[in-house]
């Protein structure tokens, strides 16, 4: 039988999520909350609109809560689960101790995807690690299980991580088409060459970050200068200490 996949919040990360998440065959409706993506997602996807989030919830046998952080608790208390569910929780900084008693006698599992999914390049978290949610998610990339919900913490602060890195690739093609070098080039050199330098780490996983490191930045080399250049300017600390600030905040 073709799971039915419940979708409250029809937002932004949905929008990039279903690409993939649709090729799994399943059957999707979506909240009408949203109607701009939620008619996207009919129009392009098959998803079928449902304009009452309990009604979703009814037919659901996974229920995806993508709404604001700050609206999740009170969109779930005025639903009723049932315990044959899971909700499938993409809302950031939302623990079980505040979701939990909400979505009760569902079952909570927590995700977070980033909007690179809709390429099939999302590291996506979950916890705790649940075969179905894992099957849903996995075309969207790989699908990361976590120990415990200690680390979900820490973990999820690295989707953030992912917009700081686009900055810097802003950065770095600004840099080179000031140059004189044609801006629809700069921009794929920095973005592809930024893909292979994480391939490299993805793809040695035997080799210490710092041996792969140490491997280009020989001496007298470029890759050295510059280093030298960044670490005279502590240019690294500033970005411990952003994700610092994002988990203590959480």
């Amino acid at each position: 039988m073709t799971q039915t996949i419940g979708i409250i919040g029809a937002g932004h990360l949905i929008r990039h999520m279903m690409p993939a998440m649709v090729k799994t065959g399943y059957r999707f409706i979506v909240s009408e909350r949203g109607r701009a993506t939620s008619e996207h997602l009919a129009g392009h996807y098959g998803a079928e609109i449902y304009t009452d989030n309990q009604a979703i919830v009814n037919e659901a046998d996974i229920v995806i809560l993508a709404v604001r952080p700050f609206d999740a608790v009170s969109v779930c208390e005025g639903l009723t689960f049932q315990p044959r569910q899971t909700v499938l929780s993409l809302c950031a900084g939302i623990g079980s101790g505040e979701l939990g008693p909400a979505i009760e006698p569902g079952r909570l599992v927590m995700a977070m995807p980033v909007v690179a999914a809709q390429f099939g390049e999302s590291p996506t978290l979950l916890y705790p690690d649940d075969e179905p949610c894992r099957h849903l998610l996995g075309p969207c990339g790989p699908v990361l299980a976590l120990s415990s919900e200690a680390d979900f913490g820490p973990a999820s602060t690295i989707a953030c991580y992912y917009g700081w890195v686009q900055e810097l690739i802003g950065e770095m093609t600004g840099w080179v088409s000031d140059h004189g070098v044609d801006p629809d080039t700069a921009r794929l050199l920095v973005a592809q060459m930024t893909r292979a330098a994480a391939t490299t780490v993805r793809e040695r996983p035997n080799d210490s970050i710092r041996a792969l490191v140490d491997e280009l930045a020989t001496p007298r080399s470029f890759t050295l200068k510059g280093l030298e250049v960044l670490r005279e300017a502590d240019a690294f600390t500033p970005w411990k200490k952003a994700a610092a600030a994002l988990f203590e905040k959480g």
